[in-house]
């Protein structure tokens, strides 16, 4: 969905998304409900941005939604719409390590 709607849906994919990681990944310990508010929070404060924007018309382009988690040894990733990622590690020397993924 692109346009006026598309930053709501893609929000709420994105939520919907990390609700079905909390189910497979008992986020419970991570104090989901806490990270949950932030990430409205968050997602509110970007799109006022956006919204600011003289270069950007907010309201008419697409969206997409890209969100990375981590906690301790748990790491989530969700996206919505277009977005693709590559998440790697980089060592002191430089040198890039791909992350393995549990899932696609």
């Amino acid at each position: 969905m692109k346009g006026e709607l598309a930053h709501i849906k893609d929000e709420h994919e994105a939520l919907a998304l990390a609700s079905l990681i909390d189910d497979e990944k008992k986020l419970d310990d991570c104090q989901f409900d806490l990270w949950k508010q932030y990430y409205v929070a968050a997602c509110v404060a970007v799109f006022g941005k956006l919204q600011r924007s003289r270069r950007l018309d907010a309201v008419q382009s697409g969206c997409t939604v890209l969100s990375i988690f981590k906690q301790g040894d748990l790491m989530v990733v969700a996206n919505a719409g277009d977005t693709r990622v590559v998440l790697g590690t980089a060592s002191d020397n430089g040198a890039v390590t791909p992350s393995s993924s549990s899932s696609t």
